[in-house]
């Protein structure tokens, strides 16, 4: 997105800053999430992806220019200008309540990177995503969650580990996993053209070691638990 565009963006010039921030992090890691996506794309199941809480819709933009059919949404408003820029038909979607009402369809995938409802250490709320999440996907649909850790949070303890977020999708009883590996130790802006074969290894082969992020796919079981 080009600097003069930003400067365009509606709001308090708190929020302007806010989404430069976010744009700027995008494009520090734009070539890994090229490369990363590459790897996942094979778990994805035919059909429409919706990505939420995607900020400035990087993942969906570059899941669209890999030839998938995927909408990015969010909770903040504060976003649609930059997604729209990136040539998305952003939505405004609450993950913790009915998807298929806020969107108007059901998905084959639903995409989540770092979603607070999804993270924090609140169990009711991730069980009542988990559920909006389950019925807003289509019978077999996935659902892709790249899980931080929250080392680097003011209050890590706040946040459910990747491995507790797992735990509690799997005894939801709404889903079954696909896959799940730890990813990523290297920094994203470590990334070049040149580089980013070898960098890509690193991070999937020696994640094994130490990561920052786990990233896991399940699949919609039908019906719901009792």
């Amino acid at each position: 997105m080009p600097l003069n565009r930003e400067k365009e963006l509606s709001g308090p010039s708190s929020q302007r800053r806010d989404v430069r921030k976010t744009l700027e992090d995008a494009r520090r890691q734009g070539l890994r999430d090229r490369v990363f996506l590459r790897d996942l794309e094979r778990f994805l199941r035919p059909g429409r992806t919706l990505e939420i809480g995607a900020a400035t819709g990087q993942l969906s933009a570059i899941l669209r220019e890999h030839g998938h059919d995927a909408v990015a949404s969010d909770i903040a408003p504060k976003y649609l200008d930059v997604m729209a820029a990136r040539g998305l038909n952003g939505l405004i979607v609450d993950a913790t309540r009915d998807i298929v009402t806020q969107t108007g369809e059901r998905f084959a995938n639903i995409l989540a990177q770092g979603v607070i409802p999804l993270i924090r250490r609140d169990r009711d709320t991730v069980l009542v995503t988990l559920r909006a999440i389950h019925d807003a996907l289509e019978a077999k649909g996935r659902l892709f969650c790249i899980s931080p850790y929250a080392w680097r949070q003011p209050d890590p303890k706040a946040y459910f580990s990747p491995q507790e977020q797992m735990q509690l999708a799997h005894d939801s009883g709404l889903f079954e996993q696909v896959t799940a590996f730890p990813h990523q130790i290297v920094p994203p802006g470590w990334y070049r053209t040149w580089n980013a074969p070898l960098l890509n290894l690193l991070d999937h082969k020696l994640a094994w070691v130490a990561s920052v992020r786990w990233v896991w796919v399940m699949e919609k079981r039908s019906g719901r638990p009792a």
